[in-house]
């Protein structure tokens, strides 16, 4: 069996700025075989970007026992999956705990990339390299992780959007949005990642009603999951300005129609930072240190309390800025590093990985 790569997406922001790996790797030649966790909308939105990802284990578990459970479950579904691939691939890139913990039982060299320093890091800490954008480069990380950590300039949305076409009008038409209207795009906090906050729900709607207000305004709502949009039809669906998504919709071509964008997580968040569009945060979790960036260059605003939320509407609608980039050289260095690890792994030969289909936990 020829020599592949193996990427795993364990979330929805990771199809994005995993998809230009995948592309060069393909474009050079190697097989880059995918596999996804069914969580939010990770499977929807590979395939709306091309690619035939496998689903391997569960996702959307609520609480921190069944995510630990459900994480650990899901590794021996990706052991097993890769014995029947009948061959150990050469490489594993993700930001994935579950496939970092299956590809060190299978002896699989793994890069990560990650960018929040207070997720969980040490399963990261088991391959060969992380990556993490340069604006962390001041965080303290556990001292494994830090030994393999490397850097990039930009942040990870500016490994696709730097590279990715937009034409303003045309997205905003897209969304039914009129001259003349103050487009407002949205995606509600997550409800079932380790950073959850009520407190960031609970704000999120204050600010929706709150922006509603304001003249000429149009919400889009893009839900996380299918149960948050139920939820968001039954309290959304009285405001005739308030759209919510029924499909798919890739973040980047949202938020480069909006003049505001509203998050409750990061990757929204900063792709807004990225291509210059306003952004409020209603993530009540521990703060990121690049949100916490973002904010100091005024690309971000907080709105995690009500005090903070009544002063952001009283300023009323933000305009439009620059963006933050281009950074080219972030792609080039991974994918150098990419490179590299794959040569080391071509020299070695290849033994497959444990038997484990009979495994269960």
């Amino acid at each position: 069996m020829r020599p592949w790569v193996w990427v795993d997406l364990e979330n929805t922001p990771h199809v994005l700025f995993l998809e230009p790996f995948i592309r060069r790797l393909r474009e050079d030649g190697w097989r880059a075989a995918v596999t996804a966790k069914p969580q939010a909308q990770t499977l929807e939105l590979a395939e709306a970007r091309g690619f035939c990802a496998q689903p391997v284990g569960q996702g959307d578990f609520a609480g921190l026992i069944e995510r630990l459970v459900g994480g650990g479950r899901r590794a021996l579904a990706l052991l097993r999956w890769l014995a029947r691939e009948g061959g150990r691939p050469s490489l594993l890139l993700s930001s994935s705990r579950s496939a970092s913990l299956a590809a060190f039982i299978a002896r699989v060299p793994a890069i990560g990339l990650l960018d929040y320093e207070h997720s969980e890091l040490r399963p990261f800490a088991l391959g060969a390299r992380v990556w993490l954008p340069d604006v962390l480069r001041s965080v303290e990380l556990p001292s494994r992780v830090a030994r393999l950590a490397r850097f990039y300039p930009g942040l990870k949305e500016n490994l696709y959007l730097d590279n990715w076409q937009f034409d303003r009008i045309t997205e905003r038409r897209a969304l039914s949005a009129e001259d003349g209207h103050y487009l407002i795009v949205t995606r509600p906090p997550a409800t079932t990642a380790h950073y959850a906050n009520d407190r960031s729900m609970q704000l999120w709607f204050a600010a929706i009603e709150g922006v509603l207000d304001w003249p000429r305004v149009r919400v889009v709502v893009s839900p996380r999951s299918e149960s948050q949009h139920v939820e968001l039809k039954s309290r959304l669906s009285a405001h005739r300005a308030v759209t919510i998504l029924e499909r798919v919709v890739p973040g980047p071509g949202l938020v480069a129609a909006a003049d505001l964008v509203i998050g409750g997580g990061g990757t929204m968040n900063r792709e807004a930072a990225v291509l210059g569009v306003p952004v409020w945060s209603v993530f009540c979790g521990p703060t990121p240190r690049i949100d916490a960036e973002l904010s100091a260059e005024g690309r971000l605003r907080w709105v995690r309390s009500q005090p903070e939320l009544s002063e952001a509407l009283a300023a009323g609608p933000p305009k439009l800025g620059t963006r933050r980039g281009p950074f080219p050289d972030g792609l080039a260095a991974i994918y150098d590093d990419i490179r590299a690890q794959l040569g080391m792994a071509a020299s070695s030969i290849a033994s497959p990985p444990p038997t484990v289909a009979n495994l269960s936990l």
